[in-house]
């Protein structure tokens, strides 16, 4: 006879989600994922750097210090469901319509993001924990490959996975105080039609690894109040690998290449207050430093021929593709409600400035703009020790109109359109006396 574990397939599921990643495009700012948390996306991600529960710490690690006794775990898993097309009305200053091949056709596919959280609590102030996050990450690919716009992408990806280990440690009663690693690799991939929208591809691919660190405070001046500041740094991936130029068959001649990607910080600002003995308010500010974003260039790292360029030496820029992307900024606001001590209700709306503000700066492979969230979710007890949350969303982005040159030499102008469905749930246990949800009173 087999018979089942449930706390060793509880563990195992957490630990796969770890590694889950994400399979589609980004849902945040630029090319972040904000989707890191099911209990958060139901607030729209309001109060998500001010503890309530243990993936907060992906905000800010000092909600770690707010586990109890034991070893807590959460497991959590987004799908994201959307719809973005890029149009083109213009080449080379020259108007353009049906029946050209003006459309892309659906640039998006189902997406599946996954995050995972571990703490364990050493002594009366002293925490551990580990996270594990795609923070950023994309995959756009038109359905039409030889649209007017090919030239300026026909598939992007970038695939990134962060571990941060993190220790939280409480100098005094209400102010907790925390700072960790991190550690993340990148995979990116870029192809783009050569010699016309119709014209073969040509290819970068690359991989690197690059380090930072996350910081932040938990202040707790009261039992109904809770405020929060995280600080994740800045991280610049130097992706090596190959540039693959087109040819009479695809990817004909290779040479060595490398880009610098630039990630920016990110400062997040929280806040939770009970307002009622079952209700509490939420709110977030956060700033993200895209400027940090200013193009993608590629650089040889051995001699080689790159087509419509001739023969390269080492060490020099050949292509480069300009992003001189501004700042982002989000605002959100929302509310939870205990409607009994197994089910807890909650809701939020957001407000995200994106860091594409002109045609200029806008990706055809990342047709972003500014977005309302709108959210809600649930979080229910299924024993002392395991609980379950419930989120949905849906984002409204705005068309944006994009003017780009491409690596051809082609002034390509148009607008894209998007928007997404997020369906989130997560997995929470505990393996220590405390239960998984201790609501603010």
């Amino acid at each position: 006879m087999i018979r089942f574990n449930l706390r060793a397939l509880l563990a195992c599921s957490t630990a796969i989600a770890g590694f889950a990643y994400v399979l589609d495009d980004a849902n945040a700012g630029g090319f972040a994922i904000r989707e890191q948390s099911a209990q958060f996306q139901g607030s729209s991600f309001a109060g998500n750097a001010a503890g309530g529960g243990l993936s907060s710490m992906y905000w800010n690690p000092a909600a770690l210090g707010q586990i109890g006794s034991g070893l807590t775990s959460e497991s959590h898993f987004a799908g994201i469901f959307g719809q973005a097309q890029n149009t083109v009305t213009s080449f080379n200053a020259v108007p353009v319509a049906p029946p050209a091949p003006v459309g892309s056709g659906d640039l998006a596919a189902p997406a599946l993001v996954g995050a995972s959280y571990y703490g364990y609590r050493l002594t009366e102030q002293l925490s551990v924990g580990l996270s594990m996050n795609s923070g950023f990450g994309l995959t756009t690919k038109p359905r039409n490959l030889n649209y007017l716009g090919a030239e300026l992408g026909r598939t992007t990806k970038l695939f990134t996975l962060n571990a941060a280990p993190t220790v939280a440690y409480k100098i005094m009663p209400g102010i907790t105080i925390a700072a960790g690693g991190q550690i993340q690799y990148a995979d990116g991939k870029l192809r783009v039609a050569t010699g016309g929208p119709p014209g073969p591809t040509s290819e970068f691919a690359g991989d690197d690894f690059a380090f930072g660190f996350t910081a932040g405070i938990l202040i707790e001046p009261s039992a109904s109040t809770s405020i929060g500041l995280g600080y994740r740094s800045r991280m610049t991936h130097t992706l090596e690998g190959r540039f693959a130029t087109a040819g009479g068959a695809p990817f004909l001649a290779y040479i060595g290449a490398e880009v610098d990607l630039d990630l920016p910080d990110i400062v997040t600002l929280s806040i939770r207050q009970a307002i009622a003995p079952n209700m509490r308010l939420l709110g977030t500010i956060e700033w993200s430093n895209w400027s940090e974003f200013q193009d993608l260039t590629l650089v040889s790292t051995a001699p080689g021929t790159v087509a419509g360029a001739g023969a390269v030496p080492a060490g020099v820029p050949f292509a480069a593709i300009d992003a001189n992307w501004s700042d982002g900024w989000f605002f959100s606001i929302g509310g939870e409600y205990d409607y009994n001590d197994m089910i807890t209700l909650r809701a939020g709306a957001a407000y995200e400035i994106s860091p594409v503000d002109n045609p200029t700066k806008r990706f055809t492979s990342i047709p972003d703009n500014d977005r309302v969230w709108l959210s809600a979710g649930a979080t229910v007890k299924v024993s002392h020790n395991i609980a379950l949350d419930l989120a949905y969303t849906h984002v409204f982005i705005e068309d944006g109109d994009f003017l780009r040159t491409s690596l051809g030499g082609n002034v390509i102008g148009g607008y894209s359109e998007a928007q997404v469905d997020i369906f989130a749930a997560s997995l929470k246990t505990t393996w220590g006396a405390k239960p998984v949800l201790e609501p603010m009173k």
